[in-house]
């Protein structure tokens, strides 16, 4: 029943770091240039999906492998490494909240946010350069990071069975290239609704990526000190 618990809690949660990920103006731009260029659409979203599906694989995994408690676990019994998966855990969800903290104070001091430079695709750009704007979307940013460390975490804590990982790390990566799959499904079916979509998510890259960000540190500090008390026993 706890195992079940577990999964119920951790689907929404993986959903939300995907979709976390995958708020982009890059991604947008690229995919928005795909769909009205109206060229090879499938081949050139498969393309910039894939780099960012891989990026986000790749960051998790360097994240894992360099995990202190899975260095230390080959040379200690399973105790030990328990204790230092734990105080992991815990210093990075305390890093976490105290950048949180940091970034609240930035917008009390400077509330009007920064302008973000917005670079434009390249119209000439070949098919395989979209999988590198995938993959560095992925792993260049203030929260990726935070959100690719807090994945790994919450799909290690799942199970230690491969398969099982494998599924909750599936539905992380669904809900990373959901909406591009979407917004280009809506864009072929109902051109109509596409420009409300657009404007709509518009709106949102709009917002002050500080708030943003310090509602995922907030969150990200507060599940993996809940890992530190609740999960390691």
């Amino acid at each position: 029943m706890d195992e079940v618990t577990r999964w119920i809690a951790a689907v929404p949660t993986l959903v939300g770091f995907g979709l976390a990920l995958g708020f982009s103006p890059v991604l947008y731009g690229a995919t928005a240039d795909i769909l009205g260029r109206n060229q090879n659409v499938r081949a050139r979203l498969t393309w910039l999906l894939s780099g960012l599906v891989t990026g986000a694989t790749v960051l998790a995994l360097v994240l894992h492998g360099l995990n202190p408690a899975n260095l230390l676990a080959q040379v200690h019994d399973r105790t030990d490494a328990v204790v230092e998966n734990r105080f992991v855990d815990l210093t990075v969800g305390v890093i976490l909240l105290l950048v949180a903290a940091g970034m609240a104070l930035w917008v009390q001091i400077v509330p009007d946010a920064p302008p973000r430079k917005v670079r434009e695709p390249d119209q000439n750009a070949p098919p395989a350069s979209l999988f590198v704007l995938g993959f560095s979307a992925a792993i260049v940013g203030i929260t990726t990071l935070p959100i690719m460390y807090l994945t790994g975490r919450l799909v290690e804590s799942l199970s230690t069975d491969p398969f099982l990982r494998l599924i909750a790390y599936s539905v992380f990566v669904v809900a990373l290239v959901e909406p591009f799959v979407l917004l280009a499904w809506i864009w072929s079916r109902f051109p109509v609704a596409t420009t409300k979509v657009t404007e709509a998510y518009g709106r949102m890259l709009a917002w002050d990526f500080r708030w943003v960000a310090c509602a995922l540190m907030t969150f990200g500090g507060l599940l993996l000190i809940g890992f530190t008390l609740f999960v390691h026993r």
